[in-house]
C-alpha cells in the first residue's frame, strides 16, 4: 500500500484566529498538505503564526488521483502565494516518507494525529489544533 504526502510551502505565514497574514520567513511559513495511507486521505492546512493546524478528512471512494486533486485545489486557492511543492510516495510507510523528505533536504519531522492523518512541520515547532474553521 502506497503512503503519499503532498506538501506545498506558501509564501505567507498567517493566523486563523487573528485573521492575519504576513510574508513568510525561512522558519515560519504556512503549508497545504495532503496525506493518504491505508485507503484514507486528508487535507491539512498549517498556520505558522499560531502553529495551528486544521485537518479535513477526504472521501477516499471519490478522490480519484490525489496528486491531481492536491495540485489543482492548491493552485486554485493558493496559486498567488504558492512557493514550492513536493510529492512523496512511499511503499515503506512513514519510514519511507521520512527518507524521501531527507533526500529533498527537508527535516523528517512528521506529526501523527489521533485520526490517522500525518503532516510535516519544521523541527522545533509544536503544531496542534488551536482553532476550528467557522469559529
Amino acid at each position: 500500500m502506497t503512503t503519499q504526502l503532498i506538501l506545498f510551502r506558501l509564501a505567507i505565514q498567517s493566523s486563523y484566529v487573528a485573521n492575519s497574514e504576513e510574508p513568510a520567513t525561512e522558519d515560519a511559513f504556512d503549508t497545504i498538505q495532503f496525506f493518504a495511507s491505508n485507503g484514507a486521505a486528508w487535507r491539512i492546512k498549517t498556520y505558522a503564526t499560531d502553529q495551528d493546524v486544521h485537518v479535513w478528512s477526504l472521501d477516499g471512494g471519490e478522490l480519484g488521483d490525489l496528486v491531481e486533486l492536491a495540485v489543482s485545489n492548491t493552485e486554485a486557492n493558493y496559486g498567488d502565494v504558492l512557493e514550492e511543492g513536493y510529492i512523496i510516495d512511499s511503499e515503506t510507510g512513514l519510514d519511507g516518507v521520512r527518507e524521501q523528505l531527507e533526500a529533498r533536504v527537508l527535516p523528517p519531522h512528521l506529526n501523527e494525529t489521533s485520526v490517522g492523518a500525518v503532516f510535516w512541520t519544521p523541527p522545533g515547532s509544536s503544531y496542534k489544533s488551536r482553532s476550528r474553521p467557522g469559529n
